[in-house]
């Protein structure tokens, strides 16, 4: 089955949305839960919402699925590997806040090709081909053109991986300084959909999971913008992730 990036674009995409759009009639914070630990939490919707993504996946291509909740069918990034996190942005969903997504992404040899985040709230899609463009709700869109961290915003977050110490909390807080307002949204990728857009210039985060980021930085770089991401220790799928507009050093 050779089906090309575009077609492969629009599979993930219509998937997105179905599963998506099943979810926005539940974000109203009566939710299924399934387990709860001190920073995190795993609902029953997550579990369903990767099922139909995963079969729909299998039936269209013959790609590896690498998911956040069951679905860890490779754990290598060789060759073509979906890459799936069905509600990005768990706790916000569970206690309807209306900030979370749908995020498939599909990365080749450990580097992104394309991302699809549906912000179901919102019935917004982003969707992007490295190399071809980025589009909100198949609108063009770019990253920023700012040049100093004094004009710009920084998105972040506390990964549940991540140990504040005093030494890191003291990193932390020196970056905010430098910026002119600091965003945690609790949603990795629509932060990275926000500088795709244009409307952050900076996201950061130490050891977040591959499938919270995975699409969000197919985005960016999709946008315009520059990004990084390089292993952490903490586990095999943890990484340290900076993305930017391509202008600001960080």
């Amino acid at each position: 089955m050779n089906l090309s990036n575009q077609q492969l674009l629009d599979i993930a995409s219509k998937i997105a949305k179905k599963v998506g759009k099943k979810l926005a009639k539940q974000a109203n914070g009566k939710v299924r839960t399934k387990s709860i630990d001190k920073h995190d939490i795993k609902l029953i919707e997550d579990e369903e919402s990767e099922n139909l993504i995963v079969n729909y996946l299998r039936k269209k291509t013959e790609i590896p699925i690498l998911g956040e909740e069951n679905h860890q069918e490779t754990e290598f990034l060789n060759g073509k590997v979906w890459i799936v996190d069905p509600i990005d942005g768990t706790v916000n969903f569970s206690r309807g806040i209306p900030i979370s997504s749908v995020s498939i992404a599909l990365w080749e040899n450990g580097q992104p090709l394309l991302g699809i985040v549906y912000d179901f709230n919102h019935d917004i899609l982003y969707s992007g081909i490295i190399g071809v463009g980025a589009f909100r709700n198949g609108k063009r869109i770019a990253v920023s053109q700012n040049q100093k961290k004094s004009d710009s915003i920084l998105f972040t977050g506390k990964p549940i991986l991540a140990q504040l110490d005093d030494s890191v909390i003291k990193q932390w807080f020196g970056y905010f300084e430098e910026f002119r307002k600091v965003r945690m949204i609790g949603s990795a990728s629509l932060s990275l959909c926000f500088v795709a857009s244009g409307n952050g210039d900076v996201y950061a985060e130490d050891h977040i999971q591959l499938w919270d980021f995975a699409a969000g930085i197919a985005l960016v770089q999709a946008a315009g913008g520059k990004i990084t991401y390089e292993k952490s220790n903490k586990n095999k799928f943890s990484y340290i992730v900076k993305a930017t507009n391509g202008q600001i050093k960080f």
